[in-house]
């Protein structure tokens, strides 16, 4: 072992030097988490599945079809918000974890405001803003104790082999570096310089990882809508979105041999992200007949400026009770992500007084998605073109079905039920072992009078996902199913 002493300084860098495997950031993992929404609004919308782009009158279209807002003829205002449950269970080398988080949502706050024309044919105009949650990054991943073959500290010694020590810091601030500094990584016994071992060099260890993130993506849709003879209706809004994202991910090992000198050691992330952006959406809807509506919409690329702030740190416990740690610098960077565009098809069967069977189909590209430089990055920024490579191979085109219906109970009660499914977004390529399919079902019911109306629901969407420890190079995928379950009351007032 080389002699321990105080950690050296840092020297600062431009470019973060994440690990590929992790969510940390400027890769194709943040198109998708950015793109990868879910169909929330009021509680009426989400009861019916999502599936409302054939229908209006409802403060969840703008997010969805913003020419149901035509179909307005008074003002509205209301709140729909409950309480979301982020569930993760984990199955990694045959160990079982299982964590959950639970937090706060309101799904859809506005207010739409009809006014009346003198031309009979375009009656009632509608100015609506909304504010509507599209993601919940709530969640706690967790699985204590996975017995590996190999060591995060693999890929460490794979990044510091073929460079000096001291060039470390200019190459691997964030991980090798720190790993020399605390000494789980050492000099190799042939005197080379530019080779080392490892503080784990053979036997694996039992890993403990950790992650909790928080945060969210809102869109504030601000939306015009009108109908022509009550048989056709054109809406357009524009999205302003806001995104917050901070995770933290703690991977903790010790080995799995006893006579190691090491007891263990751990390794901390920490990611803080702020986004704002833009986007715009546009639609019709069309009465065929008095039984059957037809709805098509299109939303452009949102496009999302990011800063983000990064910083790792590494901890070393040895047996004869000594601990060492050593920090990174602090990194913040600037970037802009471009999600994939949205076309939207939609149809509704009216059943008089009895209620409504409505259906939404949903197309989006997830491998269009992209990365760029902000504008201001100087004069030869960072082009991002291996990211957008692999985002262009690793996702594909994605499909979702929705379908809802509604049915009038007595006079003024509605009761509501609704699924949905949405195909993996990635491509066969990416070699990917489990299916990431999304599934959603929600059930609800509602009060409505003249004056007001409420609603409750709940709503429950679950997926698979692989899950890796570390490289995927060297270890095998795990398994992480996600489950999101929502209830959700709504209030609002006719004016």
């Amino acid at each position: 072992m080389k002699q321990r002493q105080s950690t050296s300084a840092w020297i600062l860098s431009l470019f973060l030097g994440s690990i590929a495997w992790q969510a940390n950031a400027q890769n194709e993992i943040d198109i998708l988490r950015y793109s990868y929404q879910e169909s929330l609004g009021t509680a009426r919308s989400m009861s019916m599945g999502g599936a409302f782009g054939a229908l209006g009158a409802d403060l969840a279209c703008l997010s969805g079809n913003p020419a149901g807002i035509g179909m307005y003829r008074r003002g509205d205002a209301g709140i729909s918000t409950g309480l979301a449950s982020q569930k993760t269970k984990v199955n990694i080398a045959g160990q079982f974890g299982n964590a959950n988080q639970l937090s706060g949502s309101t799904t859809n706050l506005g207010i739409a405001l009809s006014y009346p024309s003198v031309n009979p044919d375009w009656p009632v105009t509608t100015l609506a803003v909304t504010n509507t949650r599209r993601a919940n990054y709530n969640e706690r991943v967790r699985i204590d104790d996975a017995p590996l073959d190999g060591t995060l500290l693999d890929v460490f010694l794979g990044e510091a082999m073929g460079a000096n020590p001291d060039e470390l810091y200019n190459l691997s601030p964030f991980t090798s570096s720190l790993a020399w500094e605390t000494y789980l990584l050492n000099p190799h016994p042939n005197n080379n310089p530019t080779d080392y071992i490892s503080e784990i060099p053979s036997g694996g260890a039992y890993a403990t990882k950790i992650i909790e993130r928080s945060g969210h993506l809102n869109e504030t849709n601000i939306g015009l809508g009108s109908g022509f003879q009550e048989r056709l209706y054109i809406g357009a809004s524009i999205g302003i979105v806001s995104v917050e994202f901070d995770e933290k991910a703690i991977h903790n090992e010790r080995p799995r041999i006893d006579s190691l000198e090491l007891a263990e050691w751990e390794y901390q992330e920490l990611l803080t992200v702020e986004g704002s952006g833009v986007n715009f959406k546009v639609g019709i809807n069309l009465a065929l007949t008095n039984w059957l509506r037809a709805g098509v919409a299109y939303h452009t690329r949102s496009r999302i400026g990011f800063t983000d702030e990064y910083s790792t740190k590494i901890r070393s416990d040895f047996k004869d009770g000594e601990s060492f740690d050593s920090s990174s610098p602090f990194n913040r960077l600037e970037y802009v992500v471009l999600t994939p565009s949205r076309l939207i098809a939609s149809g509704a069967f009216i059943l008089g007084k009895m209620g409504i069977i409505t259906a939404d189909y949903e197309r989006v590209d997830y491998g269009s998605g992209m990365l760029k430089p902000q504008a201001l990055s100087g004069p030869d920024p960072y082009n991002f073109e291996t990211e957008n490579e692999a985002a262009s191979q690793l996702y594909n085109l994605s499909h979702a079905a929705r379908v809802g219906c509604e049915f009038r109970i007595q006079r003024n009660w509605r009761l509501r039920a609704g699924a949905g499914m949405e195909t993996s977004p990635f491509s066969p390529a990416a070699e990917i072992d489990t299916d990431a399919s999304r599934y959603t079902g929600s059930m609800g019911f509602g009060y409505r009078t003249n004056a007001w109306y409420a609603s409750a629901t709940y709503r429950r969407s679950w997926h698979d996902r692989d899950i890796y420890l570390y490289s995927p190079d060297l270890i095998e995928a795990g398994r992480l199913r996600k489950t999101h379950g929502m209830v959700v009351a709504s209030l609002g007032f006719r004016m």
